[in-house]
């Protein structure tokens, strides 16, 4: 009889228990995904994992009633190796081999990804690629190796693509393929009744309509390049300074106002939304859906709920960094976090400390920040890719702003 309970998320790096077969893993209560860390799919952000193949693994393990333990590769070699080797229990590969090695099996296809053949404009070689060979290189490598003309043509997925658009000129030629990519994940041929569940699984989220909504892209964060938009801030703080102060100010906070104040404010640039307008000094303070604070909250939100728990939940993470820090680093590196996740704050200091810079010190931090969304940087780290240069124009903004804030207040 299958058992209904909450879906439990653990995060490792090293196999565990040796279950394959859905009998075993519903006795060990236990079903370990492996997923391929990559910027195109699934990465850790700061409530954990999060992509399209996190949200199916979360629905599948609820369907079998069992807790869910994801490990992240980076290359497609190393997880189906991990497969064979019977580590974890099912695979999804960012692609599905022409070949599907000895031994293993697909399961359903979730979805037909529509593709793009990006070229040089002045090319006029037929292109014979079908899809991408990820064997042993990453999606952001085999684009690089276009814009540096290593190669003549690239066929990706178009959702991919938009991910990516920063690695490849402008120079391009995009042009639609008839093919379409089938995204599928990976069992071994010997899971017959796992694999069976998997399509049950399948059609019923496709019939009750959460699979369409596991499947919906997440939320693209707008730039925040560019120069800081200093003149269009203070005009319209200036004029209801009171206003916003007051909105973000409350008995006993941690941080003061003009912080909590700049982090909405970059915040709902990040979303895309306007976040001041002359007739409406404070747009409403949410947090966007890829930026998501865990909050203990009955919706809906009120404006000063949402600001108390801006402030708790700063205050809480501001608890878990390294007890050396100590201002003025701590509060960058906190910013830092709040952008990304702990997790990867935590991979940047790491990597200052390899290269024998003082962890402690913001200015070090940032430089290996700023390299984490780099496949030769984040490859070897724990937690994988993350958008670090958007979290140290992140920081910037907010260090900015506050600033503002504060010395509008002083000559007021």
């Amino acid at each position: 009889m299958i058992r209904t309970c909450c879906v439990f998320i653990t995060l490792t790096q090293s196999g565990s228990l040796a279950a394959s077969t859905l009998p075993e893993i519903l006795e060990s209560n236990q079903l370990r995904v492996g997923v391929i860390n990559s910027p195109v799919t699934d990465t850790i952000g700061r409530t954990g994992y999060q992509g399209e193949n996190i949200a199916l693994a979360k629905g599948f393990a609820d369907y079998l009633g069992v807790q869910i333990t994801i490990r992240h590769f980076y290359q497609q070699d190393a997880i189906q190796q991990a497969l064979t080797d019977n580590s974890i229990d099912i695979a999804s590969p960012l692609v599905i081999p022409d070949t599907v090695p000895k031994g293993l099996t697909t399961g359903p296809v979730f979805q037909q990804r529509k593709q793009i053949q990006l070229s040089l404009a002045n090319n006029t070689t037929a292109c014979t690629q079908r899809r991408l060979n990820l064997s042993t290189q990453s999606v952001e490598n085999a684009l690089q190796s276009l814009g540096q003309q290593t190669k003549h043509c690239v066929i990706v997925p178009q959702r991919w693509f938009t991910r990516l658009t920063h690695l490849v000129g402008s120079d391009l030629a995009a042009h639609p393929v008839a093919e379409q990519l089938p995204h599928q994940w990976l069992l071994s041929e010997n899971s017959t009744a796992l694999r069976a569940a998997l399509f049950d699984f399948s059609h019923r989220s496709r019939v009750n309509g959460s699979l369409p909504l596991a499947l919906t892209p997440q939320e693209i964060l707008h730039s925040l390049e560019g120069p800081l938009p200093t003149r269009r801030f203070i005009g319209h703080s200036l004029l209801h300074l009171n206003t916003i102060k007051d909105a973000f100010s409350f008995p006993g906070q941690t941080y003061p106002w003009h912080v909590l104040a700049a982090i909405s404010y970059a915040d709902n640039v990040l979303a895309g939304t306007q976040p001041h307008t002359e007739g409406n000094p404070l747009a409403p303070f949410i947090m966007p859906v890829s930026m998501t604070t865990p909050l203990a909250l009955e919706r809906p939100y009120t404006q000063p709920q949402l600001v108390q728990a801006l402030d708790t939940y700063l205050a809480t993470l501001s608890r878990k960094l390294p007890a050396k820090l100590q201002q003025p680093d701590k509060r960058p590196i906190l910013l830092a976090a709040y952008a990304l996740g702990l997790e990867h704050v935590t991979d940047a200091i790491a990597l200052t400390q390899q290269r024998g810079a003082d962890p402690f010190l913001w200015a070090n931090v940032k430089q290996q920040v700023a390299l984490l969304h780099s496949p030769d940087v984040y490859q070897n780290t724990r937690y994988g890719y993350a958008n670090g240069p958007m979290a140290v124009r992140y920081v910037d903004w907010v260090t900015h702003f506050s600033d503002t804030l504060q010395a509008l207040e002083g000559q007021n």
